[in-house]
């Protein structure tokens, strides 16, 4: 009996290995090895720079016109309520304006680059501020409010998979570049859901003492997508201090002129 006959008569049953039909084609093996990197790959989370990448555009993109409303909350004093227009972009680029109440309108801080100005309508002047000093008296600082890149500013390692808040989230070990940086070391939570949002961080000294915390909620639609909407920075130095950011409006990627950015443009109000 030939060896294809017999192999032919007893297809049902477990064939031997010397049976041509039943070998598992080189080609096909070769692709569902293939097949089964790439579900491996899937399943791997992206790298520290991309998750940083992506939660660094979460709230606002590449370019953004906003109004938020800031308040601050200090133990035994009346919140202190502003509200505020801004812009920003790329990286380097960013402007805020009071627009309330009406004895603080028209001040406004500029980042660009590296530079932070401040314009005081009622001195009638425009000074240079530090990117850690406190921004307009709450609990962020200059950086925190132009925080237009970590990217930029930190290395990223993802240290872990962690619950956050409820939610399943990215752990990132965040080491800044260089003394400059506000804060030399901050521990953030991006969601590991595909979203990318923020949930929170905490922000630490050279020393290791943790300064602030940041908790970012309120995911809704505005501005034609969804995203979160509340960033609320709690002091870790004075206990019960905090300050809430909530943005009221967002506007996407509109033309801006670099004029605006310029620090003569402060005073012109423009």
């Amino acid at each position: 009996m030939s060896e294809a006959f017999r192999c032919a008569r007893n297809r049902l049953a477990p064939a031997p290995a010397s049976c041509p039909a039943q070998r598992v084609p080189r080609r096909l093996a070769l692709l569902l090895a293939i097949s089964a990197a790439s579900l491996a790959a899937a399943a791997a989370p992206p790298d520290a720079a991309t998750i940083l990448r992506k939660a660094d555009r979460a709230v606002l993109g590449e370019s953004a016109a906003y109004t938020l409303r800031m308040t601050v909350v200090r133990p035994g004093k009346p919140e202190r309520v502003v509200e505020l227009k801004g812009w920003k972009k790329g990286d380097e680029q960013g402007l805020v304006r009071y627009t309330a109440p009406a004895k603080e309108r028209g001040t406004a801080y500029l980042r660009n680059a590296d530079s932070t100005w401040l314009f005081l309508p009622s001195a009638e002047k425009v000074v240079r501020v530090g990117a850690k000093q406190n921004f307009g008296g709450g609990d962020f600082s200059n950086a925190d409010i132009f925080r237009l890149s970590l990217v930029r500013d930190y290395d990223a390692t993802l240290a872990g998979e962690e619950t956050a808040e409820g939610q399943a989230c990215h752990r990132l070990e965040l080491k800044a570049k260089d003394r400059s940086i506000a804060y030399d070391r901050v521990v953030y939570w991006v969601r590991s859901d595909g979203t990318f949002y923020p949930v929170k961080a905490d922000y630490y000294t050279l020393s290791g003492k943790n300064l602030k915390s940041l908790l970012v909620s309120q995911v809704k639609p505005l501005g034609g997508r969804t995203r979160p909407t509340l960033l609320t920075m709690h002091s870790r130095v004075d206990e019960g201090s905090r300050t809430r950011l909530e943005f009221l409006t967002i506007q996407d990627d509109p033309k801006l002129d670099d004029r605006l950015f310029a620090p003569g443009a402060l005073e012109r109000g423009e």
